[in-house]
């Protein structure tokens, strides 16, 4: 049972992940076409 439930956590932390790095890099274009 703790096996899956870790197993769950992580790949709900990797989506996470990869949700706030695309904000991030989204962000960042902003910013820069907004800078110039």
């Amino acid at each position: 049972m703790s096996k899956e439930l870790l197993e769950f956590s992580v790949m709900v932390d990797e989506q996470f992940d990869m949700k706030f790095n695309w904000l991030e890099g989204a962000f960042g274009f902003i910013l820069k076409v907004f800078g110039k």
